[in-house]
């Protein structure tokens, strides 16, 4: 058993508070609200989760999750996997700053969300540790190396400009995935650092927090996404596997029946090592001390991007704003049509992945699919095509001016921050001043919405400022 990581003490932010019904929530009152959240489910069925907390605004001006908040984005996820961000043997100036062709696709893809009308990117940043991050010999990691903080900047900067909101996620199954080494640069090979105390509290006060420390109130970044598909790392939990055909079945049945006889006999040739895992104890320590770290350090929200919701258990209890689950296509319809209710969470469900291209289903199909099931959202995978799973392709466009008045929307103070001058590489991250007024944002009332019966009367505008709350 893994000790648990001390905590550093520090001031929570808040970021919860008790649902109100005419936010989409579930509230403990009487009748009346017990009545008017039946009304809500009704109207817009997709909002309906079953969640006893909401994540709160820090200021009035954003609220979080609630009727006609479905956040809609996509998943980028990066330029060059594991390469975006600091400098390795394969990219030494840098990343993003460094490659003007990189820095191009990001452009050309930022602006492609802000013309089909998306606000929300998933971005990647140090994937399997292969760039960004220095270790000592004993894999004890040093720190970020010099080119983070440029490569990141650019980002931000880039974001700012075509007014996209970021969940930055920090890392992925292959940091303690068995090492190799691809074009000279060592990939995966760190289980260590989340095994050992005291290597995982090296990487939390040398890598995670300053990087939340520096960016912690910059208004592109809406959410920290701690690590994508933990349970893939993690020992007792395996990642959901595609279904196979019946004769694939069989035959790994009989394949499994040799093999356990060659064992019995002691004949059984050594195959190629076990992937590395992590005790579940340990993965739930490093979450649960980055979570407290992202509510110390930054104003934005905290997750974590499972592989499917069979694996929700993991992070339960953890203290995330919202739960964060993937589909694909293998899994069947019934993973993706369950209600989110069924799972009674204490926050709401965000679908955080699901394939582009699949032989049965559109975009469109599984954001209604996830709308009508409960989740609070969805992103699709992915904006550049990175995989099999395809690319969006433009499909997100027509969803938008079909449910533009059902839809999230970031808050004027944070688009304010969009007119500012990009940041110089070698300067220290500095928020932008707020607005000293904000105006307020157009109904979507007037335009076309195939939806438009389902919105309950007397609602008021379609607003939905601050997935993230804006600076206090």
């Amino acid at each position: 058993m893994v000790e648990p990581l001390r905590l550093r003490p520090g001031r929570r932010s808040g970021r919860t508070q008790a649902a109100d019904p005419a936010r989409g929530g579930r509230g403990a009152g009487g009748s009346s609200e017990a009545q008017t959240e039946q009304a809500t489910v009704r109207r817009a069925p997709w909002l309906a989760f079953n969640a006893t907390a909401l994540p709160a605004p820090l200021g009035d001006a954003s609220p979080g999750f609630g009727p006609n908040r479905f956040l809609l984005g996509a998943n980028l996820p990066w330029i060059r996997y594991g390469l975006d961000f600091g400098s390795s043997p394969a990219t030494p100036a840098g990343g993003l700053h460094a490659d003007a062709d990189a820095a191009a696709l990001l452009e050309v893809a930022m602006a492609r969300l802000r013309r089909d009308s998306v606000e929300s990117a998933r971005v990647f940043l140090f994937c399997d540790a292969r760039a960004g991050i220095r270790f000592a010999e004993d894999g004890t990691p040093e720190g970020l190396d010099g080119a983070v903080f440029a490569d990141v900047d650019m980002l931000l900067a880039t974001a700012e400009r075509h007014r996209i909101g970021l969940h930055l996620v920090l890392f992925d199954a292959g940091l303690v995935a068995t090492p190799c080494v691809q074009d000279g640069v060592r990939c995966g090979g760190h289980a260590d650092v989340l095994a050992e105390p005291a290597k995982c509290e090296a990487l939390l006060e040398r890598v995670v927090e300053p990087l939340l420390r520096r960016y912690g109130s910059h208004p592109a970044i809406d959410c920290w996404d701690l690590f994508d598909e933990p349970e893939c790392a993690t020992a007792g939990m395996e990642c959901p596997r595609p279904a196979r055909a019946r004769s694939a079945r069989r035959w790994n049945q009989v394949a499994g029946a040799l093999s356990a006889g060659l064992r019995a006999l002691g004949l059984e040739g050594s195959g190629p090592p076990a992937a590395p895992r992590v005790e579940a104890s340990a993965m739930r320590s490093f979450l649960g001390a980055a979570v407290q770290a992202v509510h110390q350090h930054t104003r934005g929200l905290a997750t974590v991007g499972l592989a499917s919701t069979a694996n929700l258990s993991l992070v339960q209890g953890l203290g995330l704003d919202f739960y964060q689950a993937h589909w694909w296509e293998p899994y069947g319809d019934a993973a993706l049509r369950r209600a989110a209710a069924d799972f009674r969470l204490d926050r709401p469900l965000v679908l955080g992945a699901f394939p582009a291209s699949t032989a049965t289903k559109s975009v469109k199909t599984v954001l209604d699919t996830a709308r009508c099931a409960g989740y609070g959202g969805a992103l699709v995978w992915s904006l550049r095509a990175v995989d099999a799973r395809g690319g969006e392709e433009g499909q997100l466009s027509q969803f938008v001016r079909n449910h533009q008045g059902h839809l999230y929307r970031r808050p004027l103070r944070v688009e304010a921050a969009a007119e500012a001058s990009p940041l110089r590489p070698a300067e220290p991250f500095k928020a932008a001043p707020e607005a000293a007024t904000l105006v307020g944002v157009p109904s979507a009332a007037d335009s076309v919405d195939e939806d438009e019966s389902e919105r309950p009367r007397g609602e008021g505008d379609a607003r939905a400022p601050g997935l993230a709350a804006a600076p206090a």
